[in-house]
């Protein structure tokens, strides 16, 4: 138990929109804090902080999973959040199916991401300080595809260039199998957090799907 942040906006956005849909809310509303983490981290306050998806990290998460309430020594937790990707890991890890070094060389795949978790209430009357809400617009999913931008058009390009490497197949075919994946359907239509994960983990997946 805790209150949850980030210093990332656009993960923000995502947990937002994400529990505004879940919860069938017709508005959806970004809260804004400011935060003395460097007060927090100097003071007498015990802080843990992950600074990646290492074997502590994933030790420590496998272990409340667990029902340890290691998490009760320390009054702020701050590291990667373990979202739909990383739990499909970690479970497969819990389950058996995966070793700890395969469960690892899985989750470096995952872009960066933060999560501040405070559980000492001492913490946010001391250094959290509410400063505005915004109201953000609410997609939808019925809307048309958008035109890739020229980011996303480069991240597929070396989506497919890898793919070909790994497949070895020409880039043409290798071409025709991603406009044609699941995966190329999730991205685009923004379901989930595909999109945002890096050009090797998407290229697992594709090699997971021609697998079935």
């Amino acid at each position: 138990m805790g209150f949850y942040l980030t210093d990332l906006k656009d993960q923000a956005i995502r947990w937002a929109l994400r529990t505004a849909d879940i919860r069938h809310e017709k508005s959806v509303w970004l809260n804004i804090y400011s935060l003395d983490i460097d007060a927090c981290r100097n003071s007498s306050f015990h802080y843990l902080h992950f600074t990646t998806y290492d074997a502590h990290w994933l030790d420590f998460v496998v272990a409340c999973r667990q029902g340890n309430v290691i998490w009760q020594d320390y009054d702020i937790i701050e590291g990667g959040i373990a979202d739909d990707r990383v739990i499909r890991t970690i479970d497969l890890y819990m389950r058996g199916d995966y070793t700890r070094e395969e469960a690892l060389s899985r989750l470096i795949h995952q872009e960066p991401n933060n999560q501040i978790c405070i559980t000492n209430q001492k913490v946010i009357d001391e250094h959290l300080h509410f400063v505005d809400a915004i109201l953000l617009p609410f997609p939808s999913l019925s809307k048309e595809i958008p035109n890739a931008d020229i980011v996303m058009q480069g991240k597929y390009y070396s989506i497919v260039e890898l793919l070909a490497t790994r497949l070895h197949i020409s880039s043409l075919q290798a071409l025709d199998i991603f406009y044609n994946s699941e995966s190329y359907q999730r991205i685009v239509h923004r379901l989930g957090d595909l999109y945002l994960m890096s050009d090797a983990y998407i290229v697992d997946e594709l090699m997971r799907e021609l697998q079935k």
